[in-house]
């Protein structure tokens, strides 16, 4: 057996945790003359040639579903001869029990779970007497069915077996322990690991995990195959334990060691970049997370084949990221294929393949195609069987299956599937309280005659579940299951009009989008201050209780059975809870500003809201479209009749020809229908200034670029009629003054033209190999300086802010140009006190340039290590800037983390974290000329009296109709400035 393979609850990912088939090196002790059952033997010669047959069918066959057959024949022949050659004492030859311990493993590779458990069982009971003769058989087959019982929900009995074989093997093989027995020492102490990390012991499994690594360190060395293998292993238990930094560190030096030391063709190889892929993915850095699965899967491709099941498992674990990222377009192939090849191996009906066709049909319903959504979510169900007690992977089918019938009008068979679905969760003694909650509300939702009340009850508390699983792991982001939720909620909010409901759900998406954009910073406060580490651990506890607590209750109040009891507890575990919560947000209020913003009300917001003002928030989620339009007076929750596909589809092909200096005016008159019908005219009669909340791609598209809104073939610029702002949260900020009328003079600081070194490519070079020691991965700086430094110069930022310098009447003002636009300037003290912050330079998208998971900046490289040239969002959160307004004159300096964020989530998120207010930033790259006259006349219109929004609208309008700058009509010139309001 060469992989268990675990399906991680909490990554989402098939991840191949590599068991070492230790008994293919070691010779058996049964094999030695000393031995009674020595088949070299005369007496057990017919034993030694079937033993030898079937090895050979091991080592030669393919290992494909009928490769595995002809394999299993060969050791059911030599079990069958064994259990007829009887020893002197009367017991069957110990081969009739190795062989079924060899049987079991294959079963399990062909997806047969059940009877590889049962023949694993009475292998390791019959061979238990003989474990001396056989130790690593023994060991290896525990190891195997210890995993195997923990992914069938029965850790405990799955510990306390292979426990006990973990004791008689040490005792076993003390006295000479060979290569194989320490390997085999090594998978069960990683079989320890996986069944103590399932029971929630998390500290247990850690020390497991390291005793594996340790183990094949000391006997192997720190550089061998198998020892990497260790390695990315004890990276995955880290992950799981939550523990990102360390993770990623160690993830990383599997992937050092292995391309320093390990051949590319073996499997350690491509699985050390997808482990560090796995890592990455659940640090909230997708991008990156991407990167590392494409090439694991490239390798596996050019050294396994790409029709093997690891190469099967690759393809779903890059599939899951991509869907995880909302590229639902691009995962229906990828699932498509991996499903075809898991069920070559694994069975059609074994869980893996069900979960492809259970993604594929996520994907489906995303891209607005309920009917093929349908057509593989009931294939995955009838695989499953109808008795199935699996409610993790029938929460991956019916949710979505519910929602593609409802759609096709088959109302009656969908709301057949949500109340067996709901019986089966109830019973479940391993569901989780989201779990439950969505259950039934897929249920009362899909009646015919639902109770209105109880919809919504129901549709609050999938919010509540929502709400606590994304405080406690804020860098993961929302689960696709979870969007899916949250798009009936909208929907429901929508049917209802009931804005309070759709504020609640649309401010659940934004607010886990910008805590996850500010989660790089979040963890680097975590790992610098150990007592924040420390009440952040105990804050996890806390909310496992209480997890815990509201599962116990709500199961309780579904089964009709007593709940006094189980209030007092969940009524202690949440104050517990919340309390916790309270003292840190108030003993680290640098972590609170990177925390899930709460659900804000409907009246608070309007008290935000002037006169002439409205707020437009927009949200296409899953499968529909939604839209919350607030003004002083009135609220409306409204469902668009185009749905997220075909709304995204019209923004992309919008935003994708204006970046190139062309225009869709089809898809600009079209969105504008879409997103502006009657219902939502009528609320904006008497709106001058239009506030904006977008989510997805929406979010990288200045709406100003819209036409045709009202009514069909209107040319009108929506900017023509509107005083447009963004905002990227659904709350008002507490903390921001009411908007000054500036016409005193304002202090300038500009960056421009920054220097690139490519002499630093040596030292970053040096800096790549591989470490002595595992503590330099803690500090290790990944950044593609060679990238860097081939960035084009920016001469014209120069000439554009001494422009701004010279065309305002400034109190006072400094300019940094070239090597002084360093970071160690901008860290000064009096430049965070200035007015108004300008940095003309290049904006980096997340995961533009290698080792940068984050927008960032680029300035000067200067002396000082940290002094990189590149400014990331997680640094900028740290500086401490004051600035009445921010303007990002660089390329893409309004893109979002990337892997599904928003735009707005990255360097605006940062430089607010760092205290600024207002920011003026770009869609796309802008000509310097430009730039300079509308970051002028923004600020001298903001002198002369106007609100921000005002001053850059007319300065837009002033650029468009009397600069006469070349080419200044056309929206590619325009369009791309926008205020993003605190």
């Amino acid at each position: 057996m060469r992989a268990i393979t675990l399906f991680s609850t909490s990554g989402k990912l098939l991840v191949a945790v590599i068991l070492c088939a230790s008994f293919l090196v070691d010779a058996t002790h049964a094999s030695e003359q000393t031995s009674p059952y020595s088949i070299e033997l005369p007496q057990f010669a017919h034993l030694q040639a079937l033993e030898a047959r079937a090895n050979d069918l091991q080592t030669n066959e393919a290992q494909d579903a009928a490769g595995r057959a002809r394999i299993i024949a060969g050791w059911k022949a030599l079990q069958e001869a064994a259990s007829r050659t009887l020893l002197p004492d009367g017991s069957v030859h110990p081969l009739t029990h190795i062989a079924k311990l060899k049987i079991a493993s294959l079963l399990y590779a062909n997806g047969e779970i059940d009877a590889a458990i049962a023949m694993a069982e009475e292998g390791i009971v019959g061979s238990r007497p003989y474990i001396a003769d056989y130790p690593t058989q023994m060991a290896d087959s525990a190891a195997l069915l210890g995993v195997l019982l923990t992914q069938k929900g029965e850790p405990e009995r799955a510990f306390a077996m292979v426990e006990a074989t973990y004791k008689e093997f040490a005792q076993a093989v003390a006295e000479e322990p060979s290569a194989g027995a320490i390997l085999a020492k090594s998978n069960l102490e990683h079989s320890l690991s996986q069944i103590t990390l399932r029971m929630g012991r998390t500290q247990d499994a850690l020390d497991y995990q390291k005793a594996s690594l340790d183990t094949r360190e000391r006997s192997l060395g720190p550089n061998h195959p198998d020892t990497v293998a260790a390695y990315y292993n004890y990276a995955q238990t880290l992950r799981r334990a939550g523990r990102m930094e360390e993770a990623e560190a160690i993830a990383r030096a599997a992937v050092e060691r292995a391309s320093a030391h390990v051949d590319p063709s073996h499997p350690s190889y491509a699985r050390s970049f997808e482990m560090l892929g796995i890592v990455l993915a659940n640090s909230g850095r997708p991008i990156e997370a991407t990167e590392f699965l494409s090439n694991a899967l490239e390798l596996k491709r050019r050294y396994e084949g790409a029709d093997t099941l690891i190469f099967g498992y690759g393809i779903h674990n890059l599939a899951t990221i991509l869907l995880q990222r909302r590229h639902y377009q691009d995962v229906q192939s990828l699932f498509s294929e991996a499903e075809g090849i898991m069920s070559r191996y694994q069975g059609a009906n074994s869980a893996f393949p069900i979960l492809a066709l259970a993604y594929n049909g996520q994907a489906s319903l995303a891209l607005g195609e309920p009917i093929e959504a349908q057509r593989l979510l009931e294939d995955a169900h009838l695989r499953l069987g109808q008795d199935t007690k699996d409610v993790e992977a029938l929460s991956r089918i019916v949710p979505d299956l519910v929602r593609s019938l409802k759609l096709a009008d088959q109302s009656a068979k969908a709301f057949d599937y949500a109340a067996a679905y709901e019986q089966r969760v109830l019973e479940s003694d391993t569901t989780d309280a989201f779990e439950i909650a969505f259950a039934r509300l897929l249920r009362v939702s899909a009646m015919s005659s639902g109770d209105d009340a109880m919809v919504a009850v129901a549709a609050n508390g999938v919010l509540d579940a929502i709400r606590r699983s994304a405080a406690v792991d804020e860098t993961a982001g929302l689960e696709v299951r979870h969007l899916s939720a949250i798009d009936l909620v909208l929907e429901i909010a929508a049917k209802r009009d009931d804005p309070a409901l759709m504020l609640a759900a649309m401010s659940l998406v934004s607010g886990s989008d910008i805590a996850r954009a500010a989660s790089r910073g979040a963890e680097q406060l975590r790992a610098s201050d150990p007592e924040l580490a420390m009440a952040l651990n105990e804050r996890k506890q806390m909310a496992d209780r209480l997890e815990r607590a509201d599962r116990v209750m709500l199961l309780a109040l579904a089964r009709d059975s007593k709940t006094e009891a189980l209030q007092i507890e969940l009524d202690e575990a949440r104050s517990q809870y919340q309390a916790a919560e309270k003292t840190i947000l108030e003993r680290f209020p640098a972590w609170a500003d990177t925390r899930l913003q709460t659900s804000p009300s409907i009246s608070a917001l309007q008290a935000s809201l002037k006169e002439d003002e409205a707020l437009f928030a927009i949200a296409p989620v899953y499968y529909g479209s939604y839209a919350l339009v607030l003004t002083p007076q009135s609220a409306r929750a409204v469902q668009f009749a185009t749905n997220r596909r075909q709304l995204v589809d019209l923004a992309n092909s919008l935003g994708s020809t204006v970046r190139v200096g062309d225009f869709d005016h089809a898809a600009s008159r079209a969105l504008g229908q879409a997103l502006f019908p009657a219902e939502v005219l009528d609320q904006l009669a008497q709106t001058r200034k239009l506030r904006v909340h977008a989510t997805g791609p929406l979010a990288s598209l200045p709406l100003s670029l819209v036409k045709g809104w009202g009514k069909e073939g209107d040319d009108t610029w929506l900017t023509d009629w509107f005083v447009l702002s963004y905002v990227s949260a659904l709350a008002p900020r507490e903390d921001k003054p009411a908007e000054k009328v500036v016409s005193d003079a304002l202090s300038l600081v500009a960056f421009a033209s920054p220097e690139t070194n490519s002499t630093r490519q040596a030292e970053s070079e040096e800096a790549g190999r591989a470490p002595v020691q595992i503590s330099d991965y803690f500090t290790r700086n990944s950044v593609d300086e060679a990238a860097i430094s081939s960035l084009p110069p920016l001469p014209g930022t120069a000439e554009e802010i001494r422009t701004i310098a010279a065309a305002v009447p400034w109190k006072n003002k400094q300019l940094f140009i070239g090597p002084e636009a360093s970071e160690s300037a901008i860290r000064r003290e009096d430049i965070g006190h200035a007015d108004i912050l300008v940095l003309a330079t290049h904006g980096l998208v997340a995961g533009e340039i290698e080792g940068i998971a984050e927008p960032a900046l680029v300035l000067s490289p200067g002396d000082e290590a940290s002094d990189d040239g590149v400014l990331t969002a997680s640094e900028i959160a740290r500086l401490n800037i004051r600035a009445e307004w921010v303007i990002l004159s660089s390329c893409d300096s309004a893109a979002g983390m990337g892997g599904g964020l928003p735009a707005f989530s990255g360097l605006a998120q940062a430089f607010w974290q760092a205290g600024a207010n207002d920011l003026l930033v770009t869609h796309w790259k802008v000509r310097d000329d430009i730039a300079a006259f509308v970051s002028t006349q923004t600020v001298l219109n903001y002198r002369a009296g106007m609100t921000k929004a005002d001053a850059l609208h007319h300065a837009i309008r002033k650029l468009r109709t009397e600069s006469g700058i070349e080419g200044a009509s056309s929206p590619f010139a325009w369009a791309p400035f926008v205020l993003i309001e605190r």
